[in-house]
């Protein structure tokens, strides 16, 4: 049986059809007619829907059938001599096949029936590859002409590991509307009754479409599956059709497949590398840990690993991202537009989502490069109902410090390893549980004896309750603890341990309902935060270190927040939320009372307070205002406002370029407020070349209060009293971002540019507080240029190539600019801060990807990837460093790639 025959009896079974007892009479010219424009002319006359191939009919003219013929009379007569059949259903659906007849059902469903509830056509993939669509209707006939909108809902699964897909384009061309699947895969969509073509993509899946004929509410969930890139240019993506649909301004994103094609430094796919392409967001140098969103720093980015917070979200002194790329199912980064269900950072939430782990068969993957290595394995303890993934990576690099000629650098040693874990069941349809756990360790040792070692440990317990298809809900309980320890021995009476730690906990309720246009999320969290933010140790008892610590400090933030996604009419959508965020600073603790006339010092110490345990010495506590507004201008373009009202009670202390592992996490108290901003943005968004090529400008300003900045020569490390050494300042960012792609084809490539300015500006009432006089001067993080180009090319289903190529002005500075001697002392004269800036950074990368034998029997499926890190060689400047040699001031420049770096990564998915 062809797939045709195969197509037209699974649409029988589904739907029983009978012949029309209506005749519909031809009261036109139809001599002469061409088959196609006789369809055309039928369907605008009569209530009936043709279904056919093309290539079957592409040369059949009619001719004259007598006086006042009946349309089936022409249809038999002039297809019969085609072996080309016809049969018509009571809903007036016209199917047409060749070379078979098929039986009608006898069957016929009820007329009470008002809809067909949770249609599942799951096992029809082969549908679409035939050439035609499944077709299928939904709801009773009878309301076809019914007036008002009716609902449409569903889940959408993967249907080789039955997960839900999140992120999936659900698309209507003739209705030009369209909307995404949440994180539970779920979708809804409020439209008039009518006969439509409704398109599910997603990257990396095939594409679905299902031919509908809607008359009533109804759900219609899906199954999608895996799609290799093919040798012709079929490649689906799923942002095109949604890009206008967005309500958020600057909300993107990030395409999976396309980041594991990247050029890397050392033979590592890296989310973090991914994220620094995009428009607006950028670091402060090679190799640097963390990224700067539209002028925040770079604590000011919440990232979020099974729903709970990443603190330190780098390897290997930035070169590697924490997180394991073969975990990940779908990311989100929201620079602009954030949710009302995020809060706690002021600039950008990265929502990492993992994967849940196949539920129908065992699989992983394994890789290695000159660097590290790492591993996924996949499956379940019970098909589709209880499944676990297990993820690992490690690094061996000592070997490569070991061949170095410096000494320094032979000396060193550096390593880390991470390892995710998750076990999940489904009990029952309307509730599911899973269990996650990250661990990651890094140790490094710099031409010394003392060794810097952190980690990063997560759990996170979640269940997932469906009240029905369109209330559902999700709680979770997460533990996020990071911790660093500096330790030396190398002088046994001196030696010491120093540790620094965060550990917080969380409950976080969420729930989601669909209401016709209306999109409602609602929920609260709770946050505890403990914070030991120095231990000063002996390392072992030869040791004569006298043990200190830093008061540790305890806090409660909790939080009710209700957004409401309403698409007022096809033109014109609004999200508007609100959440109501309250930070409580705990005791025990020690607040010191300074009198407000002189600068913060021992001296101006009035009175000590002395707070216990549980009690709330500092309340802080704020309404955070989310509002995005999208205006569709026609088919092609629309416009999208939004105003963020952000508070963060969580700082970073950090007195260096670029942060490290010893870099101080500190709560809001007494004395130190927490830090609010006020974002404003405005984009333009314009779909090019029949669709294929998207256009996006966007503009952004920000006013940010309360960050704090230090006084100079401030030393962090053990220093009991820091906000003696704070400076209370205020920032502003601005910019513009341009951006042109085209994210699917053979070939694909972007082009952005973004022009940003981030000005910083202390306040304080004396001279010590004040930095520059008190005028606006660049932050550290200030590059007003930065050109981002890619490229991709596949140039078939095993070999792909890319490249990228990064441009950005130099970062600000602040240079000595003369010695004099007191005595003995030589001191040293500053410009002002950050009145200088470091030379242009630019770089060109570029990757080769290679796969082996694509049979689908192979019990494993090898892939290389070849790689050049700055293939250009440049010694792109990270910092400038001086020496006084000889009463002359002398520069010297610093680079951490100064030539081009290859690598190679062998893989294998089985």
């Amino acid at each position: 049986m062809s797939i045709k025959a195969f197509f037209a009896v699974v649409f029988f079974l589904i739907f029983p059809v009978v012949n029309s007892q209506e005749e519909y009479v031809i009261d036109w010219d139809i001599d002469g007619q061409s088959f196609e424009d006789f369809v055309l002319k039928a369907e605008s006359q009569f209530p009936v829907k043709f279904f056919y191939n093309d290539e079957w009919v592409k040369n059949l003219t009619l001719g004259r059938y007598g006086n006042r013929p009946v349309l089936t009379q022409v249809l038999e007569t002039l297809l019969r001599r085609d072996s080309i059949y016809c049969y018509v259903n009571k809903s007036g659906n016209i199917i047409l096949t060749k070379g078979f007849k098929i039986k009608i059902a006898e069957e016929e469903m009820a007329d009470s029936s008002r809809y067909i509830p949770g249609i599942d056509y799951s096992g029809t993939e082969e549908l679409n590859s035939g050439g035609g669509n499944l077709v299928l209707d939904i709801g009773n006939p009878a309301d076809r002409n019914r007036s008002g909108n009716i609902t449409l809902s569903g889940t959408i699964i993967n249907r080789d590991t039955r997960e839900p897909v999140a992120g999936v384009t659900v698309y209507i061309p003739k209705l030009s509307a369209g909307t995404i699947s949440n994180a539970f895969g779920f979708y809804s969509m409020n439209i008039p009754r009518g006969n439509y073509s409704v398109r599910f993509t997603f990257i990396g899946m095939k594409e679905r479409t299902v031919d509908l004929n809607l008359f009533g509410p109804g759900e219609l969930n899906l199954e999608m599956t895996g799609v290799l890139i093919p040798l012709k240019e079929a490649v689906i993506t799923a942002e095109k059709d949604i890009t206008l649909q967005r309500l958020e301004v600057g909300v993107e994103k990030i395409n999976i497949k396309s980041f594991r094609l990247m050029p890397t430094s050392m033979g590592e796919s890296d989310i973090t590398k991914s994220v620094l392409l995009i428009p607006g967001v950028h670091s402060v140098g090679e190799g640097s840990a963390g990224f700067n969103v539209r002028g925040g720093s770079t604590d000011q980015n919440l990232i979020l690993l099974y729903g709970a917070p990443v603190y330190n979200s780098s390897h290997f002194f930035g070169f590697f991202s924490a997180v394991n790329p073969d975990i990940i199912k779908d990311v989100t980064l929201f620079k602009g537009g954030i949710p009302a269900r995020y809060g706690g950072r002021l600039s950008s939430v990265l929502d990492i989502i993992p994967r849940d782990g196949n539920r129908r068969e065992f699989n992983g993957n394994a890789g290695i490069s000159p660097v590290t290595t790492h591993f996924v394995v996949e499956g379940p303890l019970k098909k589709d109902t209880l499944y676990y993934l297990i993820a690992g990576r490690t690094t061996y690099s000592n070997w490569i410090l070991g061949i170095i000629e410096n000494p320094a650098l032979r000396n060193s040693r550096a390593s880390f390893y991470d390892l995710n874990a998750r076990i999940a069941y489904d009990i029952g349809r309307n509730n599911k549980i899973d269990f996650s756990t990250y661990y990651s360790n890094d140790s490094f040792r710099l031409n010394s004896d003392s060794t810097y070692n952190y980690q990063n440990n997560i759990t996170s317990l979640r269940w997932r309750h469906f009240f029905s298809s369109r209330f559902f809900s999700s709680f979770i309980v997460n533990n996020s603890f990071y911790r660093y320890n500096i330790s030396s021995l190398r002088v046994p009476q001196e030696a010491f341990s120093l540790t620094h730690r965060v550990n917080s906990s969380g409950l976080k309720a969420d729930f989601n309902l669909f209401n016709g246009r209306h999109e409602i999320n609602f929920g609260s969290d709770i946050n505890r935060y403990d914070i030991m933010p120095g231990n000063y140790l002996p390392a072992d008892d030869s040791s004569i270190v006298i043990p200190s610590s830093v008061e540790r400090q305890r806090a409660i933030e909790t939080a009710l927040y209700v957004e409401d996604k309403y698409i007022v009419t096809n033109y014109l959508s609004i999200n508007a939320g609100l959440r109501v965020a309250s930070f409580f600073a705990m005791g025990p603790q020690t607040v010191l009372i300074y009198d407000p006339s002189y600068p913060r010092s021992v001296s101006s110490v009035t009175d000590t307070i002395k707070f216990g345990r549980l009690k709330n010495y500092k309340t802080y506590s704020g309404p955070e205002l989310r509002l995005s507004a999208n205006f569709r201008l026609n088919d092609n373009s629309s416009v999208k406002l939004n105003y963020n009202r952000t508070y963060q009670y969580l700082h970073l202390l950090s007195n260096t370029i670029s942060i490290s592992p010893s870099d101080i996490w500190k709560l809001s108290d007494f004395n130190l407020k927490p830090q609010s901003c006020d974002q404003y943005a405005a984009g333009y968004y314009r779909m090019l070349n029949k669709n294929k090529i998207e256009a996006s400008a966007e503009i952004y300003y920000k006013r940010i209060n309360n960050m704090a900045d230090f006084k100079g020569g401030t030393d962090l490390v053990m220093n009991q009293y820091v906000e003696r050494d704070l400076i209370n300042v205020y920032g502003k960012a601005y910019g513009l971002e341009l951006l042109v792609k085209k994210p699917e084809g053979r070939i694909r490539w972007s082009f952005s540019y973004t022009y940003s300015r981030v000005l910083i500006r202390s306040k304080g009432s004396f001279d010590e507080e004040r930095i520059n006089s008190g005028k606006w001067f660049p932050a550290n993080f200030d590059r007003p240029h930065d050109l981002i180009l890619t490229f991709n090319y596949l140039y078939s289903r095993r070999v792909s190539f890319s490249a990228n190529y990064n441009f950005s002005s130099g970062r600000p500075v602040t240079y000595p600019i003369s010695f004099f001697t007191i005595g003995d002392i030589v001191l040293t004269n500053y410009s002002e801060r950050n009145k200088y800036r470091l030379p242009f950074y630019s770089r060109f990368d570029l990757a080769v990807k290679v796969s082996g034998d694509l049979k689908s029997k192979r019990i494993a499926h090898p892939y290389w990837i070849f790689s050049v890190y700055n293939v250009t060689g440049r010694e792109n400047v990270y910092s400038v460093y001086f020496k006084n040699v000889r009463n002359t001031v002398r520069g010297y420049y610093l680079s951490v790639f100064g030539r081009p770096i290859p690598s190679i990564s062998f893989n294998f998915d089985f």
